[in-house]
């Protein structure tokens, strides 16, 4: 009867941590220099990466009437597109963390860090 092979037998992989860097903003310009910084500092630190994956955009339509009385039918739309860009963290550097916790950027981008 054949032996049952043990996990130490077939070669355990390195459980090693994964991070999913999430940027979104509503400006493309300002999320592209984030991104750039992001990847800047990933680099600089030793981490494998994934490129920066462009995920689709989310375009928000609000319609809203011009007057409220005698022009009621004119009304005027606005949109507001989400733009969204994602990084994963193959393998972590020595200071990835670290760098990660003292990386500086603009307001008006939203930063998820997922560690999995």
């Amino acid at each position: 009867m054949a032996k049952a092979k043990s996990v130490k037998e077939v070669g355990e992989k390195k459980n090693t941590p994964k991070i999913r860097i999430k940027l979104r903003s509503y400006d493309l310009k300002m999320l592209e220099t984030s991104v750039a910084k992001v990847l800047g500092l990933l680099v600089k630190s030793g981490a494998k990466i994934k490129w920066p994956i462009p995920l689709p955009k989310k375009r928000k339509l609000y319609t809203v009437q011009r007057a409220h009385f005698v022009y009621k039918d004119s009304r005027e739309q606005f949109e507001k597109i989400t733009y969204t860009k994602l990084i994963d963290v193959v393998e972590v550097g020595d200071k990835t963390v670290e760098y990660l916790q003292n990386l500086v950027i603009p307001v008006g981008v939203l930063v998820e860090v997922r560690i999995y």
